[in-house]
């Protein structure tokens, strides 16, 4: 089976990488600019969150920190559409809701949550919560008891590098825009840390188990590609469209759309 390269930022890279304490702890302490220990961190990777009901939806986390005054969630996606923005509040609320126990004070931990997108699918829009004065019409934002971030790669260019982040978060950014194992190296030379998950990612892609595992992946969504391409079609069909029209409309050859054709007659 041929080797592949596929980016930190995949779900199923970021987790194996990141699951490792030392690397999740330095993106960490590179993205807040922190200097948390490993004392100070309570790690977990690919954690279900707690259901407050039997038939509650189980939300699997990439990977959870937690820390004396905050919990950090660190979420990786390829493409970040609307679908995954709503995802991403139900994450972080549950988080926050479900650290509150039957006659506990209302106190639970901060929940930051931090997302690495590969790119950005659509507008997202964002919320803030805030507090209205009605007699002085005035209104301000409340502290922020869970904020959520949105990390667009696709968005990120070699000259926006230096503006506003500090250097070893720079090359986190350009780790994970990297198309290859060599630009990575080339990256991360001189870092202890960015070379070891170099050498992490580079064995978990060499692997056979993980190859199958992509491969399956890729075939699964050329299948349901295909699917909802000649759902499109039979559509078209009956709603009695031109042939060119819905050739046009699918990339389906004519011999293909009138095979569908006779399937409907």
């Amino acid at each position: 089976m041929a080797k592949k390269f596929h980016p930190l930022f995949k779900d199923k890279c970021f987790n194996h990488v990141f699951s490792k304490e030392e690397y999740a702890l330095d993106f960490i302490n590179a993205f807040f600019n922190t200097k948390y220990r490993h004392e100070d961190v309570l790690l977990k990777s690919e954690d279900v969150l707690p259901e407050t009901e039997y038939n509650d939806k189980k939300l699997r986390c990439d990977i959870v920190a937690e820390f004396n005054d905050v919990i950090l969630n660190l979420e990786a996606y390829s493409v970040f559409g609307k679908r995954e923005a709503n995802k991403s509040k139900s994450y972080a609320f549950r988080i926050y809701g479900t650290q509150i126990k039957r006659g506990s004070e209302y106190l639970p931990k901060r929940v930051i949550q931090v997302n690495i997108c590969g790119k950005m699918a659509g507008n997202i829009g964002f919320s803030k919560y805030g507090l209205l004065d009605i007699d002085r019409k005035i209104f301000g934002i409340l502290d922020d008891d869970f904020i959520i971030y949105f990390i667009n790669l696709d968005k990120i260019k070699e000259e926006d590098y230096n503006v506003g982040v500090n250097d070893k978060l720079n090359k986190y950014f350009r780790l994970f825009n990297a198309k290859s194992i060599k630009e990575m190296k080339k990256i991360s030379k001189g870092d202890d840390v960015l070379m070891s998950i170099t050498e992490c990612l580079k064995e978990f892609l060499n692997n056979e188990e993980t190859r199958k595992d992509f491969a399956r992946e890729e075939w699964e969504a050329r299948k349901n590609q295909a699917i909802g391409v000649t759902n499109v079609a039979k559509k078209l069909l009956k709603m009695k469209a031109d042939i060119n029209y819905i050739t046009e409309a699918t990339g389906l050859t004519e011999q293909e759309v009138l095979k569908l054709q006779k399937t409907l007659q």
